[in-house]
């Protein structure tokens, strides 16, 4: 750890793999350029990594053909990207992949710097760092298959628009029907990386992952000192720059903190540490509900190849590791019992309880966001979230029956185009929504806060110390003397 990042190496590479993971469930058919782009340096950075960890055999060893293969791959797909006539050509990169590779090159540089540190012929150190190899390829594992997924779906985006266009198309007879030019090729070499990290997992991801070590809680005010930091920089990113990604980013880890802050109250309250209560997750659980549809809709607004502001990034990922620290139990969630055994779960609940209860104060900063006038976003997709906001009845229908919110040429172009009517409607109310539920959970939290056992000694009066100080600075009381009561 650092001043600059207090998280360690094993939370690094957990949070590429969370990162992978949420690309890979929201990836779609504009993001294929920009991932196809970015592929090449994350693999040098997750090959810099692997290079980096104590421990390697001298020669070949045949733990490292994966990752040798895997960079050899991506150095090709690198170069036949710098060819101007190879789509997609130079461009944007991806945000999301960037950030992941960021993250490896810092926990490739505290291995380089405290490695040597580590006694690597131990056993236990030995399945650590067999599952921080494991680890690295599953995220280049689900990167590379997001990578596909979007390829398969930038195909099938083209096949519809032929169609639609009266244009005949012909369909691909291998991988996909969609795998079509000039995703095509594309396609071929994605799935050749993907297969090449499958076959390293392969009958190895579970077995290497229960020999991670687990870093103990040794800090007990760490969750506090997150959600403080995060606190101030959502607030800031808010305050200055009002793109879509940001306010993604915000809206998903309000969510996150919900969620997390319900298994941290409920094992607080198997450990009584605080009073059960039927209202408070129940209310706590609707709040991230709030939250996570709200973050779906902002994610339509946000643009391929928007970036994040680094602080925000940083203060969310520092979130997420300082909760999994209470939550999870290797690599699974931890039941109640588990949690309740952690030292510093009590301070940790009134950390969980305190981030609720702020939680409905910037709400209401997120929801006059969505009042922003000339809010825009890819025309592909307000489009398809304008007309299922209407036949799911939360937009007013037109009278004039059934109208087209974006214009077809915008579609195919792949334009930036002003928020429609009934998306605009129904982000609003899905504010709202988060407005009214956060009011709600932190109306439940205050009172749970109230009566938590830290917080009610915290308002007990103090004893009369005036006295006490006194008699002590003047020495013993008289009437503790048996000569003076006789």
């Amino acid at each position: 750890m650092t001043s600059r990042e207090v998280r360690s190496v094993g939370e690094m590479l957990f949070d590429v793999d969370y990162l992978a993971r949420q690309l890979l469930m929201d990836v779609g058919g504009d993001d294929a350029g920009t991932l196809l782009r970015s592929w090449p340096t994350m693999v040098a950075a997750a090959e810099n990594l692997w290079a980096s960890l104590p421990g390697r055999r001298p020669g070949v060893d045949a733990r490292d053909r994966p990752i040798t293969s895997l960079s050899a791959q991506a150095a090709t797909i690198k170069s036949s990207l710098s060819s101007r006539e190879a789509w997609p050509g130079q461009g944007p990169t991806n945000p999301r992949v960037d950030h992941m590779t960021q993250t490896l090159l810092n926990a490739a540089a505290l291995v380089r710097r405290y490695g040597a540190e580590i006694p690597h012929e131990q056993t236990e150190a030995h399945r650590d760092l067999e599952a921080a190899r494991t680890r690295i390829m599953h995220g280049l594992y689900l990167t590379a298959h997001a990578v596909n997924v979007a390829l398969h779906d930038n195909g099938r985006v083209r096949v519809t628009d032929a169609r639609e266009s009266g244009r005949r198309v012909q369909l691909a007879q291998h991988h996909s029907p969609y795998a079509v030019a000039p995703t095509g090729v594309w396609v071929d070499r994605m799935s050749a990386c993907e297969n090449t990290a499958r076959s390293y997992l392969t009958d190895r991801f579970p077995h290497a992952l229960t020999g991670e070590a687990i870093r103990p809680v040794d800090d007990p005010g760490r969750l506090a000192q997150a959600l403080a930091n995060w606190d101030i920089q959502s607030h800031r990113a808010l305050a200055r720059d009002l793109a879509p990604a940001n306010l993604l980013l915000i809206t998903r880890t309000q969510g996150l903190i919900a969620g997390a802050s319900m298994v941290l109250v409920d094992a607080a309250a198997t450990a009584g540490v605080l009073e059960p209560s039927n209202r408070l997750i129940p209310a706590i659980a609707e709040t991230g509900r709030a939250w996570s549809n709200l973050a779906s809709r902002w994610g339509d607004l946000a643009y391929p190849g928007a970036r994040l502001r680094e602080p925000l990034a940083r203060a969310a990922a520092e979130v997420r590791a300082a909760y999994r620290q209470f939550t999870h139990d290797t690599t699974t969630l931890a039941t109640p019992e588990v949690i309740a055994a952690q030292p510093g779960l009590a301070q940790a609940s009134v950390a969980a309880l305190r981030a609720i209860e702020a939680g409905s104060e910037l709400a209401y900063v997120v929801a006059d966001m969505a009042d922003t006038p000339d809010l825009t976003g890819p025309a592909r997709a307000l489009s398809r979230r304008a007309h299922n906001d209407v036949e799911a009845g939360l937009a007013t229908p037109p009278a004039e029956g059934d109208v087209v919110w974006v214009p077809p040429g915008d579609i195919l172009a792949r334009r930036i185009v002003s928020l429609p009517r009934p998306a605009q409607e129904a982000l609003a109310k899905s504010s709202a929504t988060v407005v009214a539920a956060s009011s709600a959970s932190a109306s439940a939290a205050t009172i749970a806060l109230a009566n938590h056992p830290s917080t009610v000694r915290a308002s007990q009066p103090e004893p009369r110390q005036s006295t006490v100080v006194t008699h002590e600075m003047a020495g013993p009381p008289i009437s503790a003397t048996p000569h003076h009561r006789r």
